[in-house]
């Protein structure tokens, strides 16, 4: 055996062990979801369920005091308008950073860059008076907004943009384009591996999210899914077949959007890193 074969054994041999590391807990997840109660305790411990009960997914949804559909459909409302109004905030910002000309532009551009290294930590209690002043506190106002104005979208789209030739902007203008037309026909089309990298990263930030959602919600009604999960933690912590299952369905849109859009995440992760 030579060395290059050898040595590409052992990189496949090592990425299936860490694929099979990372595969394990979906996958106790998933059989503990389909286990009963009697099952789930059992001494020794079984991998494979006796009877599988998918049954328990219903059961999910009906237990009394739980609002776990109002949870799951904060957590996808909330992530879908995030990630359109911060993509079409990012980008619109992030042309004007990489094409338009005005007075101060690199050193706003500067201040939008500092703010990324500043800790959210540090303008968690300001932003949160602001929105108590406003009477945002416990409304969808306050999980959306303070989110808008994130500085990543604006960076990493600028980037992009000042990679796109110039000529090809140039030939538009002469066409009579202006800066709208040349933005929505011509910049946003080359930059689709970009938005659809921010996207995915805009959706799954907005989906995961606990610590922020925590602290602006009160209601039990206001709640997203992950804080749901932590709720249930504390009241099921006897029904594990019940709590892999809020967990399994917590974590399976996500999976499907990575299916999805699979092939658009490795070009604009690609693009990204060789820009």
């Amino acid at each position: 055996m030579t060395e290059r074969p050898r040595s590409r054994w052992v990189w496949h041999t090592v990425l299936a062990f860490v694929a099979v590391s990372m595969l394990l807990p979906i996958f106790w997840m998933l059989i503990t979801s389909l286990k009963s109660a009697t099952d789930v305790y059992q001494n020794p411990p079984r991998i494979l369920p006796t009877t599988l009960h998918p049954e328990n997914y219903l059961d999910l949804f009906q237990q009394p005091g739980v609002p776990l559909i109002r949870w799951f459909l904060n957590s996808v409302g909330l992530a879908i308008i995030s990630t359109i109004l911060v993509v079409s905030i990012s980008s619109l910002t992030a042309y004007a950073f990489a094409r338009l000309k005005f007075p101060f532009r690199d050193q706003l551009f500067f201040l939008v860059v500092a703010a990324m290294v500043v800790p959210g930590q540090v303008t968690l209690v300001p932003v949160y008076i602001i929105l108590q002043k406003l009477r945002w506190i416990d409304t969808y106002w306050a999980l959306i907004v303070p989110g808008l104005a994130g500085p990543f979208g604006v960076f990493l789209l600028r980037q992009f943009f000042l990679n796109v030739p110039s000529e090809i902007e140039e030939a538009a203008r002469i066409d009579g384009c202006g800066n709208l037309r040349v933005f929505f026909q011509i910049i946003l089309p080359l930059a689709r591996p970009a938005l659809t990298t921010l996207a995915i990263f805009t959706a799954l930030g907005s989906w995961n999210g606990f610590f922020w959602p925590l602290i602006v919600t009160n209601s039990l009604n206001m709640r997203t899914l992950p804080i749901g999960l932590a709720i249930l933690n504390g009241q099921w912590w006897s029904e594990q077949h019940l709590l892999m299952a809020a967990g399994f369905t917590c974590g399976l849109p996500v999976f499907i959007l990575y299916l999805i859009f699979e092939n658009q995440i490795e070009k604009g992760v690609t693009a990204m890193s060789f820009r």
